[in-house]
């Protein structure tokens, strides 16, 4: 039988922190608690208490009863709101910091890419460092000598290689520490947000290195707020939330549900009379994601198609009303806006009073596997151009990755796809005298004579 890589049970870190001060305090008692704290001190060290003589004697779970396992070659993602504990689960697991409680047995060498550049000294050369930070990382000389030469190619600071690293820039440092760190050859591998650092060109550049180590069958845990990046790279994700463990499971469920709770959003919004009191022509009763059979959804195959539906109530007649859809990405980039401009009410202005209900429908294979934000704006544009009524993230979707059927992948596993879209677009070749027929039936494909 196949041992785990990783086997982590009831794993749990606890620190001290100090108590929040009392701000109420009159002058009397603050010079009371300044005259006695030396001697509170003193008498915690003479107990051997050194968390009380330092004023910490209120306890904090960074981790708190985490249990999981990971076979040979999973890469998993850990998802999970700063602070929790994703990246205390990492330091217990690289041996930096030992548990308070519980335990966790880890089969093969170990590379930790946690705080970039850990052990560079700065009076040392760039090359000394590479063969310090090496050996931290437990290299041996001769494989440090093996792979120097393709370390600082992947940097790109040869020229500065022989230069102490105090005259370095920061994104050199970075540089030349991942580049160390990723030529270690792993048989597991723990990741923190380091590929967040440097100028987009090397954070791709690490991305694909991440991606091909984790392909060797190397066992990897990737920590990243980056959802396209954990999606595309893993299978699996661990959810944390407060230290504890909330889900563990497929990447693309665990995610969407992560996202979703931290966006505060879900796939229906119904409003209240108090929320659109204020309107005057018109007020949005719902907002809505709903698959093509109907359904309300928060998540969708990016192969499906999906429309976002309002229920509108017109007030007054006789007013040129046009709604807008704003769609935004996890990381709050815009992904594309949409305004119902043919709809023929728009141009003539005559909305008949009552409920009426606008879809406004995304093909599939469009949109980037991501969650998105959708905000909507409610315009008068006749008589009067105004803003009727708008609403900034109000529901959301999580579109889902799938590497077989119809898609723009169509089964290739080509990593993170950058952009917001990823339509399936048509394509056609020339083959000299050999052309494919155009607008052949039998495979949709398009040649050109």
């Amino acid at each position: 039988m196949t041992q785990n890589a990783i086997e982590v049970v009831e794993l749990s870190k606890m620190y001290h922190i100090a108590r929040s001060k009392d701000l109420n305090l009159t002058l009397q008692e603050r010079i009371g608690q300044a005259v006695r704290a030396p001697f509170q001190r003193i008498a915690g060290l003479v107990r051997g208490n050194a968390t009380a003589a330092a004023d910490l004697d209120q306890e904090f779970w960074a981790l708190k009863d985490v249990s999981f396992t990971m076979e040979k070659g999973e890469v998993v993602a850990v998802v999970g709101r700063n602070g929790a504990g994703k990246s205390t689960l990492l330091k217990l697991l690289s041996r930096i910091t030992e548990p308070t409680s519980g335990h966790a047995t880890i089969r093969g060498r170990v590379g930790s890419l946690l705080e970039v550049g850990t052990g560079f000294h700065p009076e040392l050369s760039g090359r000394e460092n590479v063969y310090l930070n090496g050996s931290i990382l437990g290299m041996s000389r001769r494989e440090v000598d093996a792979k120097f030469d393709e370390i600082v190619e992947f940097s790109e600071i040869g020229k500065f290689i022989d230069t102490p690293t105090k005259h370095y820039s920061s994104g050199m440092r970075v540089r030349l520490a991942f580049s160390v760190a990723a030529h270690l050859e792993p048989e597991v591998m723990f990741v923190d947000e380091v590929l967040s650092v440097g100028d987009v060109a090397f954070r791709k550049k690490c991305s694909e290195k991440v991606q091909s180590i984790a392909e060797s069958g190397c066992t990897v845990i990737v920590v990243s707020h980056n959802a396209q990046a954990v999606t595309a790279m893993c299978d699996r994700a661990i959810w944390l939330a407060n230290g504890q463990l909330v889900a563990d499971g497929e990447v693309n469920r665990i995610v969407s549900d992560y996202l979703s709770q931290s966006i505060g959003l879900s796939g229906e919004r119904v409003y209240s009379d108090e929320e659109t009191q204020h309107c005057e022509v018109a007020r949005v009763r719902a907002v809505r994601v709903r698959d093509k059979r109907g359904n309300v959804v928060n998540n969708i195959d990016v192969r499906e198609e999906f429309c976002v539906e309002t229920e509108l109530e017109v007030l007054k007649p006789d007013h040129s009303l046009v709604l807008k859809y704003d769609i935004n990405t996890s990381d709050n980039m815009g992904a594309f806006a949409s305004l119902d401009t043919k709809n023929p009410t728009w141009q003539q202005g005559k909305w008949d009073v009552g409920t009426h209900v606008l879809r406004m429908w995304v093909p599939g294979n469009f949109l980037q596997f991501d969650t998105y934000p959708i905000s909507v704006t409610l315009w008068e544009w006749q008589p009067e151009r105004r803003v009727e009524w708008a609403g900034r993230d109000q529901v959301c979707v999580h579109v889902t990755n799938h590497l077989e059927g119809p898609t723009a992948a169509c089964g290739l596993d080509f990593g993170v796809w950058p952009g917001p879209v990823r339509p399936v677009m048509q394509w056609d070749m020339e083959s000299g005298s050999r052309n494919v027929p155009l607008d052949d039936a039998a495979n949709g494909y398009v040649a050109r004579p």
